[in-house]
């Protein structure tokens, strides 16, 4: 018995030690995995998405990509008439290396499931003999261009703000965009977007959506998406997600 006590301690504190290791402001940008209708999702209904890249912590730290990220639905709400629905998420464990660590998350910018395909293909499709994804260019949500032969990506002005250190990949140092309603988030350094851009806020999607962050707040943790009607998350849609 001691023995077991000693085992399950030794977890709790691990996971503790490790949620204690994602800081406030880190961006996790992850893939929801299955679709979500605010007229069907129910009270309790698990929500899950996939890390789509490996995101550095720390002191060299990481979380690997293709980590789980676990929520629930807290609330789906079809207002009588159909005038209008709303559903309530909240993001709350993050599985790191098979184990379960508990964070809370806000949502600092959302893609449906389209743009986010548009952004996973190359705006450059002149293929030839020889091409690899690595003379490719694309488009990230929010309006800059990931230059993977050049390894960085750019803002529509031109200027520099991220690098590609793989393709699919990017990292940058999180830029404010007041216009849309985003503060920088605490920190320096850089940090992972996938197919956002840094300076991404907000909602791109054709629905009429609005939100509520679930960014500090009154009500850590929890993203209110709105809509003037019924809606659907779709699985394929992007979060990106940033930890309280």
């Amino acid at each position: 018995m001691r023995r077991l006590a000693a085992t399950a301690l030794f977890c709790i504190t691990t996971a503790t030690l490790f949620s204690q290791q994602i800081p406030s402001g880190t961006l996790l940008p992850v893939m929801l995995n299955k679709s979500i209708e605010s007229d069907k999702a129910k009270p309790g209904q698990e929500v899950e998405a996939t890390l789509r890249q490996e995101v550095p912590l720390p002191g060299g730290g990481k979380i690997k990509r293709m980590s789980k990220i676990i929520g629930h639905v807290v609330a789906p709400t079809t207002p009588t008439g159909g005038k209008g629905a709303s559903l309530t998420l909240k993001f709350d464990r993050i599985e790191v290396d098979d184990r379960p660590v508990t964070i809370s998350t806000g949502m600092r910018a959302f893609a449906s499931m389209q743009l986010v395909a548009q952004a996973r293909n190359p705006q450059n499709m002149n293929f030839a003999p020889g091409t690899s994804a690595w003379d490719l260019n694309i488009g990230l949500i929010g309006g800059q261009i990931a230059y993977n032969g050049q390894k960085i990506v750019k803002a529509p002005n031109g200027q520099v703000v991220g690098k590609v250190p793989e393709p699919g990949a990017t990292l940058g140092v999180p830029m404010a965009n007041p216009e849309r309603g985003c503060a920088r988030p605490t920190g320096d350094g850089e940090q992972a977007f996938w197919v956002f851009s840094t300076d991404a806020c907000g909602i791109y999607d054709d629905q009429g959506m609005t939100y509520v962050s679930g960014i500090g707040g009154d009500a850590p943790g929890k993203i209110v998406l709105r809509s003037p009607k019924k809606f659907i998350v779709r699985g394929g849609s992007a979060f990106l997600l940033q930890v309280n």
